[in-house]
């Protein structure tokens, strides 16, 4: 059948309706939830987050409250998770780890969960990132022990105030991931281990180291870099293949290699690091 100029004109017209109609009703698949835990008491919490796709920002509060999370996602590829168990003293936020049906999916990354936790319970974190976009900060909290683990995520953590308890232990597993500590010194963490694939590490202790410290990295094909202020004394041991090492200012004594003021330091670095085909780099320039 021959069709007419003005028939066409009326089937795309028809056509760019159906679209524009079409829009709405994806969009109406984004829905916002917002949850919060009261605070009752100030028994140390595990707060687990699982997250893996789309924007992440996590802050202190010193609003009468555990946590307070709001979450922005499309309800047909993605499920909210937050289960608190009082007894255990254990919240688990984001989204469940299960559902595989966002990795078919290229805007998610538009989805987003701002966390805030309390600044007065001391806290256990453990956050597991995939391929997010992560903002941090952790000043201000009470962090006890802290895990990261990232895939492909750009993350950027800084404690940008003391923190208020002594923390164990900071692990840290990384994929093929960026990753930034700014004002680690405020951190007050004794021991750091450090897991990585073909990423960047990048370990500022900014702030006010006040305590000896051990840092443990093994980093397969990425760089692990260490900034430090002059007064700490550091020494290092490295295993390596192929694999770059610059120390200005640390000079080797046995099978380490030892900062000029280690004898007399306050303060004191062990690190122990290790690559194939990665570098290392130790910076004592501020």
């Amino acid at each position: 059948m021959r069709m007419t100029r003005r028939s066409l004109v009326l089937l795309t017209f028809a056509s760019l309706s159906a679209g524009a109609l079409a829009t709405p009703a994806l969009a109406q698949s984004w829905k916002t939830l917002d949850v919060s835990r009261q605070l009752r008491d100030t028994t140390e919490h595990s707060i687990r987050v699982r997250y893996p796709v789309g924007r992440i920002s996590l802050r202190a509060t010193s609003d009468p409250v555990i946590y307070a999370m709001h979450l922005r996602y499309d309800e047909e590829y993605m499920s909210p998770l937050h289960k608190y168990d009082a007894e255990a003293h254990r919240a688990t936020l984001g989204f469940d780890g299960d559902d595989m049906r966002w990795k078919n999916r290229k805007d998610l990354g538009e989805s987003s969960l701002d966390l805030e936790l309390s600044s007065v319970v001391p806290l256990d974190l453990d956050l597991r990132l995939g391929a997010a976009e992560a903002r941090l900060n952790i000043g201000g909290l009470a962090v006890s022990r802290m895990r990261v683990e990232t895939g492909a995520a750009d993350a950027r953590i800084n404690f940008s105030e003391p923190n208020k308890t002594e923390m164990r232990r900071l692990d840290i597993q990384l994929g093929a991931a960026g990753f930034v500590i700014r004002n680690l010194g405020n951190a007050r963490v004794s021991e750091i281990w450090v897991d990585g694939g073909v990423g960047k590490v990048d370990l500022d202790f900014g702030g006010k180291v006040e305590n000896d410290v051990t840092v443990d990295a093994r980093v397969a094909l990425g760089k692990f870099l260490l900034r430090l202020p002059r007064d700490v004394g550091v020494r290092v041991e490295i295993q390596r293949v192929i694999a770059g090492f610059e120390h200005r200012g640390l000079y080797k004594r046995g099978n380490a290699y030892y900062s000029d003021n280690w004898d007399d330091a306050k303060v004191r670095m062990r690190v122990r690091a290790e690559t194939v085909m990665g570098a290392i780099e130790i910076d004592r320039t501020y």
